[in-house]
């Protein structure tokens, strides 16, 4: 058998299945033309004359582009990945509220299986699945804008006891040891302009927030009437791309149990701090505790936003001995499972460690603002599935940011 080096003669035909394109290809090579040569000259007939994309060569490398220095390679990725979260901060404003109305109808799909299985017909599935979701957050409005209100009903009733302790402040402050002086500087550096612009800032944060849930609410309805049509598209992508669309379907379900178990965490703390309020006596115990499970959702840092209002409160309205002791409960309690055990069974839901939990807060917070803390493991794990799960040549990161040590389909270093 000739090599692809020997030279070519020139026939009058093809030979056996070969096409009229590649019969013209071979009479019209000259006799020194060798067979890489004639290789080369059929790809440029195909790439020029083919009517079909399928049909066309991948190219000179067989769709494997030339080896680069490694250097090269790790500075195009740092760029290419600058470039990709300047991008997505500068679409945060659509970005971000899209994927968590995605989150949500990911949590509830499988409501719609449900009733499908029990010979729901497919319209009247999809409706009772809006209608669900619709009404879990209306309920969550209705609860957040009760707990807003007991607030600002109860601030006059405490407000001289604040004044009380801001006059009070200073004179504790210099038996500890810290200076006057350096107090009244302080203070005497406040900008009434600046507290001003302040203000003008947290109103038309109100106004993002109206554009937030308006975004949220319109793409939760397309999505949903997109939903019956979902498994079949599933399907139909899997045919071609089998590893992305495997990859996919496990960030569906893993979105799903991240969701599942921070509702679970932030109902057993909201029951164990309303109990502990009550005991202390801190004025609007089930207001703290709704704050408590709201709090879950953000992990490893939202137990301090969670600590500090019931803390404030207990410190005016009770004195500073129920303040303490419920600052010690909430180290032991709060601290103990939503500190430490939630972030690792989080972390365990999406397939990242605790420490990849940690710098995905603080990166998708930096790149979406507030609500990218709110959905910052999901868009971990959804970045993790594209670009580390599906590639069996990028599955070896998981030893690194995965929550378990082994790696399982990872194609070795050519």
């Amino acid at each position: 058998m000739p090599e692809f080096s020997d030279t070519v003669a020139p026939v009058t035909s093809g030979g056996a299945g070969a096409t009229a394109l590649d019969r013209r290809v071979v009479e019209a090579a000259h006799p020194g033309m060798t067979g890489l040569e004639l290789l080369a000259e059929q790809r440029s007939f195909n790439m020029t004359f083919s009517s079909d994309p399928a049909r066309v060569p991948q190219g000179p490398y067989g769709g494997t582009p030339p080896h680069l220095p490694r250097f090269v390679v790790i500075l195009l990725g740092v760029l290419g990945m600058a470039g990709a979260l300047w991008l997505l901060r500068e679409l945060g404003w659509l970005l971000a509220p899209a994927f968590l109305a995605l989150n949500m109808v990911i949590v509830v799909y499988p409501l719609q299986n449900l009733l499908r299985r029990h010979g729901v017909p497919k319209s009247v599935a999809m409706a009772l699945t809006a209608l669900a979701l619709f009404v879990s957050l209306v309920g969550i409005g209705l609860v957040a804008t009760w707990a807003i209100g007991e607030i600002i009903g109860v601030v006059p009733q405490y407000w001289t006891q604040v004044l009380d302790l801001i006059e009070e402040a200073p004179d504790w402050l210099e038996k500890i040891g810290i200076d006057s002086t350096a107090i009244d500087l302080s203070l005497s550096n406040i900008d009434v302009n600046q507290m001003l612009g302040a203000a003008s800032q947290l109103f038309s944060g109100f106004s993002g927030v109206v554009g937030i849930l308006g975004v949220i609410i319109s793409a939760l309805i397309m999505m949903l009437l997109d939903v019956p049509s979902w498994g079949r598209r599933i399907a139909v992508a899997g045919g071609t791309h089998p590893r992305i669309v495997a990859a996919m379907r496990e960030f569906g379900s893993g979105t799903r149990r991240y969701w599942l178990v921070c509702t679970g965490f932030g109902a057993l703390m909201a029951g164990l701090n309303y109990v502990e309020l009550r005991i202390l006596g801190v004025p609007l115990p089930l207001v703290w505790a709704l704050l408590t499970w709201l709090m879950t959702y953000v992990p490893s840092v939202g137990f301090f936003f969670s600590l500090i209002p019931p803390l404030v409160v207990a410190l005016v309205a009770n004195g500073w001995q129920t303040a303490l002791w419920l600052l010690g409960i909430y180290l032991i309690t709060t601290w103990i499972v939503q500190g430490v055990f939630q972030p690792k069974v989080t972390g365990n839901a999406v397939g990242v460690n605790a420490t990849i939990s940690l710098i995905s807060l603080l990166l998708w917070a930096w790149v979406f603002g507030p609500l990218g803390a709110l959905i910052a493991l999901p868009c971990t794990q959804l970045v993790k599935s594209l670009l580390v799960d599906a590639d069996p040549k990028a599955r070896w990161v998981n030893a690194l940011i995965s929550n378990r040590t082994e790696v399982k389909g990872a194609a070795g270093q050519s």
